[in-house]
């Protein structure tokens, strides 16, 4: 059963990966690096649109080129690596539960995380964050075995290594949050000699060992580099003055991020209280956790072993770590300036082992109150979202960021429906001790939610991605035709451009024209000499002017064109609109050669 489970599980994550475009501008940017990385040959050195790109380590870029060179330049294998990252977590939360109160605690964690709402969505979208939230659990895993066998350097080494390859994923974030998860366990256990008994000299040669010969061979190719990535990328982004600026629609308050965290937890986060509660006594490894997660009867004398024999203790001390990897994420970003919507995400995974340990024993009779709290609270989220059918399509309506996507109200009422009915009944049959069959159904409707949101990703991507646009125009607009880019806060938009304009006759990726004199949409300033995309004001009506062909491309997010107005090329009778009404807010404009190219109704493909 529990092969069966994972192989559904797995068919889940793996669903329409590549039916829709890459979204920009975060997509783009990962995608386009990978592209890059396979078209130059170029391992060491990140580039994007033709020139050094230099915010993130390589590990993601390495995993997505690799699928790229196994499978092609295409969505899917772009989105596969992250994919299969997810499941990785699944199978680790299942291996983790498992061992700590047996089969049915496994199964209960590999469906809670698969249809987490944070997971699945992070695990279609092309960021760092799923990838470091997984190797942050397995770090979590990690210490806790060597916790068990202090004097086990193999498993020390273990936690070492996995640290430094997060710190090829994210930079030194990877290293804070096992270091912190170290040091706060310590604190805890009152253990003022722990930490030098973890050899530490030794996991500082590891981590070295691992991240060292990349950085030396991007500072020696990049003077630099280093330099930018620690100050611009690091310390600056904690007090909020990185150039260039985050999106706003990224940023949020203290109480925007706990908020969010709360929506990345759906619908487990419900489950908040029960699991405090079942922490605070686990990390005790007190009789009564015991009953609380099914293990122990009334009366009956407690077990000596865990299902996995590594004794009572040893699972105080999971439930403790995984207490402290679930919470860090909150605590460290909470007070900074510069929290981002997806920095709380490495809390999933811990969350989800402990859910799964008080579900696993929420039937017995000592868990009937927080059994019932727990109904009670899924069903009447349950209700309030259902009713979000009958009024949410009405507002979607209204909004300019959907124009071009006019099947989102529907898809929003469908979803509601679904995940408010997922709750409604697993809310009830939790209420009634039935906590197999909630989880069963709640893992059926969840899962058919998540299905359907990826028909979301589909209609989305036509205002969010440039895949349509491209494919639109790039045959009829010729290859020696200049696609220039209003640009963003980042370059991810113009990378989406080149992806998928690909490669030329000689091999090498297509590039874009950048705009750099936005005080708005600023480009970044890495190291080096000035990228030779880049156009300015002046720069732009040159080229408009010099007789080939050329296409302007607004910025996709923008959405008040009256107090936001683009800079566009002139002069105005050489500027014109393509209509193109699926483009939601973007707009494109085409200089007269351009214009000769893929002027006509029939052409343009009006009403399609």
């Amino acid at each position: 059963m529990t092969k069966a489970l994972l192989g559904l599980i797995f068919a889940l994550l793996l669903w329409g990966l590549g039916s829709y475009g890459l979204y920009e501008p975060h997509e783009g940017h990962f995608a386009g690096v990978a592209f890059e990385m396979v078209t130059r040959g170029d391992w060491i050195t990140p580039h994007l649109n033709g020139a050094p790109y230099l915010n993130k380590p390589p590990l993601l870029y390495w995993m997505i080129a690799s699928c790229d060179v196994a499978l092609g330049f295409n969505e899917w294998s772009a989105r596969l690596p992250l994919a299969l990252i997810g499941f990785g977590g699944v199978a680790l939360v299942w291996h983790w539960a498992r061992r700590l109160w047996g089969v049915r605690a496994g199964r209960c964690a590999a469906v809670m995380l698969s249809v987490t709402a944070g997971w699945f969505l992070f695990s279609h979208q092309l960021l760092i964050d799923l990838l470091l939230s997984t190797l942050y659990l397995l770090d979590l895993y990690l210490l806790w075995r060597a916790v068990l066998q202090p004097a086990s350097r193999s498993r020390w080494a273990a936690f070492y290594a996995t640290a430094g390859i997060m710190v090829m994923a994210k930079g030194l974030v990877g290293l804070l949050f096992p270091l912190a998860a170290l040091a706060v366990f310590a604190l805890w256990r009152r253990d003022g000699r722990f930490v030098g008994r973890c050899y530490p000299l030794m996991g500082l040669c590891i981590v070295l060992a691992i991240c060292g010969p990349w950085v030396a061979l991007l500072e020696y190719r990049n003077p630099g580099a280093l330099h930018y990535m620690l100050v611009n990328e690091h310390f600056k982004r904690i007090v909020d003055m990185r150039l260039p600026k985050d999106y706003s629609v990224v940023k949020v308050s203290v109480w925007g991020y706990l908020l969010v965290a709360a929506v990345w937890l759906m619908p487990w986060g419900l489950l908040a209280w029960q699991v405090a509660r079942f922490c605070r006594k686990g990390a005790a490894g007190s009789a009564t956790s015991l009953l609380a997660c099914g293990r122990l009867t009334p009366g009956a004398p407690p077990p000596t072993t865990s299902p996995g024999g590594e004794g009572d203790r040893g699972m105080a001390d999971a439930v403790l770590l995984l207490a402290i990897g679930a919470l860090l994420p909150i605590v460290i970003f909470l007070p900074m300036p510069s929290r981002l919507i997806y920095y709380s995400l490495p809390a999933i995974g811990p969350f989800a082992v402990l859910a799964a340990g008080w579900w696993s024993g929420a039937d017995s009779v000592e868990a009937a109150t927080g059994r019932i709290q727990a109904a009670m609270s899924f069903m009447l989220c349950g209700a309030a979202i259902l009713s979000a059918a009958f009024w949410a399509p009405g507002l979607l309506r209204r909004a300019p960021q959907l124009i071009g996507a006019h099947e989102m109200p529907h898809l929003v009422a469908v979803l509601a429906l679904l995940l408010g009915s997922a709750l409604l009944l697993g809310g009830f049959f939790l209420a009634v001790r039935k906590t197999v069959l909630a989880l069963a159904v709640l893992f059926a409707l969840l899962g058919a939610a998540e299905i359907q949101s990826v028909r979301g990703f589909r209609l989305c991507s036509k205002v969010l991605s440039s895949k349509r646009l491209v494919e639109h125009l790039r045959a009829k607009a010729g290859p020696d035709c200049v696609w220039i880019s209003e640009g963003s806060r980042e370059l991810g938009a113009s990378a989406s451009l080149s992806y998928y304009l690909g490669q030329d006759a000689q091999g090498n990726a297509r590039t874009v024209r950048v705009m750099k004199d936005s005080p708005l949409r600023p480009p970044p300033q890495f190291p080096g000499p000035e990228p030779s995309f880049y156009l300015d004001a002046q720069g732009l009506n040159t080229l408009w002017r010099g007789g080939q062909p050329a296409l302007f491309v607004t910025d996709v997010y923008r959405t008040d064109w009256k107090t936001d107005p683009p800079s566009l090329p002139e002069p105005e009778g050489e500027r014109h609109e393509i209509p193109l009404p699926w483009l939601g807010l973007r707009k494109v404009y085409a200089n007269n050669e351009a214009w000769k190219r893929v002027a006509g109704r029939s052409a343009l493909g009006f009403g399609h």
